[in-house]
């Protein structure tokens, strides 16, 4: 169905990729091949036709398609698979895999700064998976299409192509030690209702158990009341809320915690002071969601408010980072005349975040930290943003671990921080730490009311914030294996040097390979109080203890010989500390 709709304006190419048939717009043009190691490049020309280009491949075996926006229905049909990219979403890149997670086509396209289509799904007619890219690019220009060889591991080949896109947009930000610590963020915890007094009596709890950086979100500035943004556009601190901005967070850092700002610099409000010299550079307004408007990058007003706005909260009030929120509500511009100098949405993005960092580096501020959200979260946002956080799913443990492994695949240089963990507070110790189990594979961030955490709950939070800070540098940066997408990534694997960390979401056997490793650690998340393994590779003696979700003195393990299927005790939302022994 979704090739019929185009059969009049495209024609087959010989591209020479093997096992997919290509064909592009009319008034393009194939004009350059290439083999790059595993993948294959070819080289599009137009003369200002919009570029078209759909690829097919047999079903096969097919088990789902990965794209960084997608959802958790792994096959849609080719009518209703769509997604909009650019630098403010997703990114022209997806991988149909088998059910052995093999890639049967894994493709990106180069324009990761301009708005592009794609369309994709299940063909019934064809019985086939088809992708239909589209881009206007206004002009001539040249497009590079990019597939990697067929059979790869899905990640691998994600991976291979997030790679060969990130040598084009420069060198990602450096990512600061505060950058990659627990979080303690007042979201969740407060909503808008917070203050200084609430920020600094949580945080000093939050330092305790084990939390190194705080994010102060929405609440802190001006006419911020009622969850809503009618009062946004001047960003500076409620007086009655934070009456000395500068010397709370002055206090913050005392505790030994960096501070992370929250701002929305493209959220414009109808009560703000900037609001009548700004309001004609918003015409779109979310009036059932944000009750504010969006100020449109592509009018150089906009993007030297955007950019003052966040050098002034950093020089100003003495923050370590800003989390800067919404960027992704001006794609209702996408596609619509302007009268600003820039006219399309993704390149006025991009300039808008070229021109902060070049301001923060000519202030002498180019280390603070930059987090984005889910789905501003492309390879070519890494020379902007060092941080990626988890689109908003409050206690969905699951989505938070999907999200998490779903940007580690395309994360180009960022860290990924998971969204703020929240839980009831009258249920125990195992649904907080299992909360902070499935966000072990990213940066955790707590948000509660500290205050409110039975004695066992704060137990929890120190125990696996404890044990997340020796595993730092394995789960943030070692190599990460997870399974198939289409089943929920329910066991997550971490390597780095000797230390190997396998999270357990699903109660299911598990297979580890013990070569090169001399300590094992096994994070139970599922319902049931033992993990089943299946051994690969070398055989080894294990000694070590699994603790409980509270961190008590534990239970001993010892295997004599590591063969064939093992039943571990590890209690629930527990977390097992082995050690390889010498022969």
């Amino acid at each position: 169905m979704l090739l019929e709709d185009y059969v009049s304006v495209m024609a087959p190419a010989a591209t020479g990729i093997p096992g997919v048939e290509v064909t592009i717009g009319t008034g393009c043009r194939v004009v350059g091949k290439q083999t790059v190691g595993a993948l294959e490049i070819t080289t599009i020309e137009t003369d200002g036709a919009i570029v078209r280009v759909s690829l097919e491949v047999p079903l096969g075996d097919v088990e789902g398609y990965w794209y960084p926006n997608g959802s958790m229905r792994a096959l849609p049909a080719d009518w209703s698979g769509r997604d909009k990219t650019s630098i403010i979403s997703s990114s022209p890149l997806g991988c149909v895999y088998d059910r052995q997670g093999k890639a049967i086509l894994a493709f990106c396209f180069d324009q990761q700064i301009e708005e592009s289509q794609l369309r994709f799904g299940v063909s019934e007619e064809h019985k086939s998976f088809v992708i239909y890219y589209e881009h206007d690019p206004k002009g001539p220009r040249t497009i590079r299409l990019a597939t990697a060889r067929a059979g790869l591991d899905h990640a691998e080949a994600v991976g291979l192509l997030r790679d060969w896109l990130r040598d084009d947009i420069g060198s990602p930000l450096p990512v600061p030690f505060a950058g990659t610590v627990p979080v303690y963020c007042t979201w969740y915890a407060y909503s808008q209702n917070i203050d200084a007094q609430k920020v600094e009596r949580d945080a000093a709890l939050a330092a305790e158990l084990g939390c190194r950086a705080v994010i102060i979100d929405d609440g802190w500035q001006k006419l911020a009341t009622g969850r809503w943004y009618a009062g946004c556009g001047d960003w500076v601190a409620d007086p009655r809320k934070f009456p000395d901005m500068r010397g709370h967070v002055e206090r913050l850092h005392e505790l030994g915690l960096s501070v992370i700002l929250w701002v929305a610099p493209l959220l414009l409000g109808e009560n703000s002071d900037v609001y009548p010299r700004l309001k004609r550079f918003a015409p779109y307004h979310n009036g059932d969601g944000w009750r504010a408007s969006a100020l449109d990058p592509r009018y150089r007003e906009v993007r030297d408010h955007f950019v003052q706005t966040c050098i002034r909260l950093v020089r100003d009030y003495g923050v370590d980072g800003l989390k800067i929120d919404f960027l992704d509500g001006v794609v209702a511009y996408q596609g619509t005349p302007t009268g600003g100098d820039i006219p399309d949405i993704g390149q006025a993005l991009h300039a808008t975040l070229q021109q902060l960092q070049a301001e923060l580096k000519e202030a002498g501020l180019d280390e603070v930290l930059i987090e984005f959200r889910q789905a501003y979260v492309g390879p070519a946002t890494a020379p902007y943003g060092n941080l990626l956080r988890v689109g908003d799913c409050p206690v969905d443990a699951n989505q938070n671990r999907r999200a998490t492994v779903n940007m580690r695949m395309i994360a180009a240089g960022q860290v990924i921080h998971s969204d703020p963990t929240v839980w009831d507070h009258r249920a125990g110790a195992e649904p907080a730490a299992r909360q902070l189990l499935n966000a072990y594979f990213s940066v955790p961030q707590v948000s509660m009311d500290l205050t409110s955490l039975p004695q066992v709950q704060r137990d929890a939070v120190q125990t696996v914030l404890s044990h997340w800070m020796e595993d730092r540098e394995t789960v943030l940066f070692g190599q990460v294996r997870a399974g198939l997408p289409s089943e929920g990534y329910p066991v997550v694997q971490a390597r780095h040097e000797d230390r190997l960390v396998v999270g357990v979401y699903q109660p299911l056997v598990v297979e580890i390979d013990l070569d090169g490793v001399d300590e094992l650690r096994l994070l139970n998340a599922t319902s049931h109080d033992r993990i089943v393994v299946r051994w690969t590779g070398r055989r080894v003696r294990l000694r070590g203890i699994a603790h409980s979700a509270r961190g008590d003195a534990g239970t001993q393990i010892e295997l004599a010989q590591t063969q064939g299927l093992t039943e571990l005790q590890i209690p629930v939302s527990g977390i097992a500390t082995l050690h390889v022994l010498n022969e």
